[in-house]
């Protein structure tokens, strides 16, 4: 094609155009997608994390409405020394009561969810109580259950 004895006329043609804007567009749909998959993961992470602490809350507020009924408990008797301290004890559920000779040791745990409970253990003396023991441990029917691993057979 002649053009009257000028340059030749170099252009870019249509077909480049259209594989950059299906290489743009592919390009940001899969950016999209990502983003989005990463954002469902977090809102799962953050509603689970919510339900975590919710779970924790309530139990903690529960063990400590049972350190409650404890301390009434003793506040009735006189202290751990007083005659039916123990005894008063067994109406409360999961309680459990160490009698030592300078006062008494009252432990109970509180389920968090199936997995994890509240472990709490109270030291009772005559001078009052001292919390000895208030902390997260995994709950007994978690731990009696085997891992599926491999024996090598």
């Amino acid at each position: 094609m002649s053009n009257g004895g000028k340059d030749p006329i170099i252009g870019i043609g249509t077909g480049y155009l259209s594989i950059m804007m299906i290489f743009v567009v592919l390009c940001l749909t899969m950016l999209a997608a990502l983003s989005y998959s990463s954002a469902a993961a977090e809102k799962k992470y953050s509603d689970k994390s919510g339900e975590y602490t919710r779970e924790y809350y309530a139990a903690d507020l529960e063990a400590k409405r049972v350190l409650a009924e404890i301390d009434a408990v003793a506040a009735e008797y006189g202290g751990p020394q007083g005659i039916g301290f123990a005894d008063g004890l067994t109406d409360i559920e999961g309680v459990s009561v160490l009698v030592l000779p300078d006062g008494a040791e009252v432990s109970w745990q509180t389920p968090v969810n199936e997995k994890q409970s509240i472990s709490a253990k109270v030291r009772y003396s005559l001078n009052g109580y001292e919390i000895t023991e208030w902390k997260t441990v995994f709950s007994s029917e978690s731990e009696n259950k085997p891992l599926n691993v491999w024996s090598g057979e």
